[in-house]
């Protein structure tokens, strides 16, 4: 299911659906974290951890969503 939910958390972001820099919080403490780069270019490691917490967080909502929805029919 992780892959399947990895493809989920990709074609949002694809289709403009899950955009986090839209949210004032992950924009500021992104843009704190580029200002310690002076070439601008976020280290692979950095990038990927960041990539890693969104997915994690992804799934996290979907998983919690499919268990409301699960809890709510009852």
């Amino acid at each position: 299911m992780n892959k399947q939910l990895q493809e989920f958390f990709c074609d949002e972001q694809d289709r403009g659906r899950l955009v986090f820099e839209n949210d004032p919080e992950y924009a500021a403490l992104l843009h704190q974290t580029t200002t310690l780069f002076p070439d601008g270019d976020l280290p692979k490691e950095i990038f990927d951890l960041l990539e890693t917490a969104n997915l994690l967080s992804f799934a996290h909502g979907f998983k919690l969503g499919l268990r409301l929805t699960k809890w709510a029919a009852h």
